[in-house]
């Protein structure tokens, strides 16, 4: 992880859909915190501050460190459930995580590079696959995995066996097959 990203919360009281609606219209987000052997506790973010920092970065399960309290915890973002009509966040569910266990995370593909195919043999480059489940330890998450397809001819794949990274470091779950 490049940067430290700082999320601050508050606890909440209030529970249930009523509560929610009303802390969505003062400009708050309801979320939760998952930790190992203890039952989730609720908090609220504000709603302005955690889209900017959804809006600088590609993925959205990423190590954040959350603040509560005064107290920095470091957290996966484990899940972000958006409207359906016009994408605002409606919830969030972090999970608080050992930085010596490995996790599992699904991280987004980003293909590079104008395939041969496309630009001398008039092909058109079909990307089926949007993201890769990986497991690797929390500080070693990357956000996007770099994919090159500029030697992709007509009639050629990649699939996730022929995907990259460092071994010692991270392992592909998805696959191999899959184009």
């Amino acid at each position: 992880m490049s940067e430290t990203i700082v999320v601050r919360a508050e606890r909440r009281e209030a529970r249930g859909s009523a509560a929610a609606r009303r802390l969505r219209r003062a400009g708050r987000i309801p979320a939760i915190v998952y930790s190992e052997g203890r039952p989730g506790e609720p908090v609220w973010l504000n709603a302005h501050d955690f889209g900017l920092m959804l809006q600088h970065h590609r993925g959205e399960h990423m190590l954040v460190n959350l603040e509560l309290e005064g107290v920095r915890r470091t957290v996966l973002l484990k899940e972000v459930q958006h409207h359906p009509l016009n994408s605002s966040v409606l919830h969030v569910d972090f999970y608080e995580v050992s930085m010596t266990r490995r996790i599992r995370v699904e991280v987004p593909l980003r293909l590079v590079g104008d395939p041969v195919g496309v630009t001398q043999q008039g092909g058109i480059l079909d990307h089926l696959l949007r993201s890769v489940e990986i497991e690797c330890l929390p500080g070693d998450i990357p956000e996007e995995i770099t994919v090159d397809v500029s030697s992709l001819a007509v009639g050629h794949h990649l699939s996730v066996g022929d995907i990259r990274l460092d071994p010692a470091r991270y392992r592909i779950l998805t696959a191999r097959d899959i184009a």
